[in-house]
């Protein structure tokens, strides 16, 4: 379906949904594409690889063309996100906008990167834990299609229109960027949604990127790990407490289950703050029993149903990134590579909620 919003000021947003079926274990609902209809036209992020024709086809039933657009703004690199985006620009000749971690990672450096079957991985995906059999059959025409893109880089502050600014906000990715319409919506791709949880970076991803990223970002903290996810999300509550009815349009479940799931900006950062209070305190928990191993972590605290084929590697991710928040703060001691155990305290109990 195609949704039409209309914020108080007359600004016309299209909701554009497509498809972003993974699997039954894995179901995140559709990505949610925008086309923001501003004095300066433009659409925010293209869907899945293989989506870029069929995005273009939901617009038409719009009555949007792609010649009513100035540019493309890609929210993050995420797969889900800028899929379709080679394809829509082959057909459209539409220009690029992304941060500009974007246009580093999606890049590839056969001499920088960490194994040899991954000389021709874009560095984006260098840390990937799926099997190189996996990223032949699935992905290697995707990364094929977005080494040819120009793209022009936009930061924290850029005014893609005179009332719309982006606004850096990594955590969930290194390069994620919000677009924030005047004091009436947001639009967040991944860094908040309803339902579910984003997952964080982890600030090791870094050791595999630095070559590349080091240069523009030389401290991992700045873009990667839960501390900086926490603190992204920490500025849009103060954006919500300083706009309350601010409107909030997120990359997926906006609509899900029948019905729409809005978003109220403070509550909802809100569960996310303590939904993350309680991981780090059931993962002290766990460890304090002397299951210490992150594997064992995971094992302990996820359902299985939720460790089924990639689901288990992006478990390990997420105890890995509460557990380098841990360690960086003193309730964890690392004994060995994975391996911790308590050391006592719980300070990320006040120090989560406390971040500014």
């Amino acid at each position: 379906m195609v949704v039409r919003f209309r914020l108080p000021s007359g600004l016309e947003i299209f909701g554009l949904p497509t498809e972003n079926f993974y699997s039954n274990d894995w179901d995140l609902g559709p990505t949610w594409n925008y086309a923001v209809m501003a004095d300066t036209p433009f659409l925010v992020d293209t869907g899945r690889y293989g989506q870029g024709n069929q995005l273009l086809k939901i617009m038409d039933t719009a009555g949007i063309k792609s010649s009513d657009l100035e540019f493309v703004l890609i929210t993050h690199g995420h797969e889900d996100h800028d899929g379709g985006l080679a394809e829509l620009v082959d057909m459209t000749s539409l220009k690029v906008k992304a941060h500009g971690i974007y246009d580093l990672l999606i890049r590839q450096y056969p001499d920088m990167a960490p194994a040899d079957y991954k000389r021709h991985f874009p560095a984006k995906c260098w840390h990937c834990f799926m099997p190189e059999s996996f990223y032949t059959a699935n992905c290697l025409g995707y990364h094929r299609m977005l080494q040819h893109l120009e793209v022009a880089a936009v930061g924290s502050g850029d005014r893609l229109c005179p009332d719309i600014v982006t606004r850096h906000l990594p955590g969930h990715s290194p390069d994620s960027l919000a677009v924030i319409l005047g004091e009436e919506a947001v639009i967040v791709g991944d860094i908040l949604l309803p339902q579910i949880t984003p997952w964080p970076t982890c600030l090791e991803m870094y050791e595999k990127i630095a070559g590349v990223i080091g240069p523009m970002f030389p401290e991992p903290s700045e873009i990667l790990g839960l501390h900086r996810y926490l603190n992204s999300l920490k500025y849009l509550r103060r954006l919500g407490t300083e706009h309350p009815d601010m409107q909030v349009f997120p990359a997926h479940r906006f609509y899900y289950g029948g019905c729409w799931n809005i978003i109220d900006l403070t509550q909802r950062i809100d569960e996310l703050i303590e939904h993350h209070v309680q991981r780090c305190s059931d993962i002290v928990d766990i460890v304090s029993k002397g299951h210490g191993k992150a594997l064992e972590i995971v094992q302990r605290h996820f359902d299985p149903s939720l460790l089924k084929g990639p689901g288990k590697h992006m478990a390990i991710n997420e105890i890995l990134s509460h557990c380098e928040l841990l360690l960086k703060w003193g309730d964890l001691k690392e004994t060995g590579s994975r391996h911790y155990e308590t050391s006592g305290t719980r300070r990320f109990e006040t120090l989560i909620p406390d971040l500014d």
